[in-house]
């Protein structure tokens, strides 16, 4: 049986109207996630990777933050026309997010124990205690030690590393549909971030959550995602099934990140010397005053006078494999 689509982005559009002008941090972009099915997303700082995950749960600060078009379907339902009554139900319970910070997403005043238990008592209906017992549980799951002890700890008694843990369990505990996971092992090892992606999978394989995975480390997600969308300026340029992606790129922004990966073969070949990384040249441009025709163009080994002055459109080239870019037949060997 074919896995159905749960969450659907169409056209969002999320900007921010401030004194010096309009920030179009989401910029029409458009996703389909199935259940059980990891989602990519990537690209530079920026980029408007976050605002479009705090977009789907409607938590853009506002002001001077706004959603201004397109629509977020959770389970056939639009989430933009929800009252927030009905968001409180969904957020934590049906949707999760794993936050990027986790010293300013934990309140200080409050213990550990407390924060992950809430929601669980909220949306389970569990009593006090049984909603503490559940907050160990779930500590125990992200392989923080001694958790019993752990519950009665505030934030700035653990470390940064251990926050975010914290964070990863209060995501879990309520055994979510979908989880959105915005750089979810940024401050862990890379022992400890072996362990949390395998116990994201484990949710996965368990309860067929279905994620989105937002991240700059391009190897989490060619182990992990089964699609990729990459992101520029608050637009998505390209998206593919993440082996297409990596031994194919269809645009020269994906080609660019992929470029800038270290290479064991190109190490081991450049005689002890440190091999040097390609870069991508420059910086995103400023979201305020973006250039006219494809936001890359500045930046870009491929750009002629049409992407200076006419912006690509979002084509499938391939099955599956949409990109924007003028140029993407000849980076996809004339597909």
């Amino acid at each position: 049986m074919a896995a159905q689509t749960i969450l659907e982005v169409d056209g969002l559009q999320t900007h921010f109207f401030t004194a010096v002008g309009t920030v179009r941090a989401v910029d029409g972009v458009s996703y389909a996630l199935k259940s059980g099915e990891t989602l990519g997303v990537v690209g530079e700082s920026g980029c408007g990777k976050s605002v479009s995950a705090l977009s789907v749960l409607r938590l853009v600060a506002n002001p001077p933050g706004r959603i201004v078009g397109g629509a977020i379907r959770f389970e056939g339902r639009n989430l933009l026309e929800l009252s927030e009554p009905e968001m409180e139900r969904i957020r934590g319970n049906e949707i999760s997010m794993i936050f990027q910070e986790p010293m300013t997403s934990l309140n200080p005043l409050f213990t550990i124990g407390r924060q992950v238990s809430e929601a669980i008592a909220l949306h389970q209906g569990l009593s006090r205690k049984e909603a503490m017992d559940r907050a160990v549980e779930m500590l125990r799951r992200v392989y923080i030690p001694e958790p019993e002890r752990r519950v009665h700890a505030y934030p700035h008694q653990m470390s940064g590393g251990m926050r975010q843990r914290v964070m990863i369990a209060m995501a879990l505990s309520c055994n979510p549909k979908v989880l959105i996971a915005d750089e979810p092992t940024t401050a862990l090892d890379v022992t400890i971030q072996a362990q949390i992606l395998d116990l994201m999978r484990e949710l996965q394989e368990t309860y067929g959550t279905a994620i989105v995975l937002i991240t700059h480390d391009m190897g989490v997600v060619a182990e992990n995602a089964d699609r990729v969308v990459v992101m520029y300026a608050g637009r998505k340029v390209e998206e593919a099934p993440a082996a297409n992606l990596f031994d194919n790129p269809g645009h020269p922004y994906t080609k660019g990140l992929l470029g800038s990966i270290p290479h064991l073969d190109a190490a081991a070949q450049s005689d002890g010397a440190r091999a040097r990384l390609n870069e991508i040249k420059g910086m995103v441009p400023s979201l305020f005053d973006l250039p006219p025709g494809c936001s890359f163009a500045p930046r870009c080994g491929f750009a002629t006078d049409r992407c200076r002055g006419e912006a690509p459109v979002l084509e499938e080239l391939r099955p599956g494999h949409w990109v924007a870019c003028w140029h993407a037949d000849r980076l996809l060997g004339g597909a």
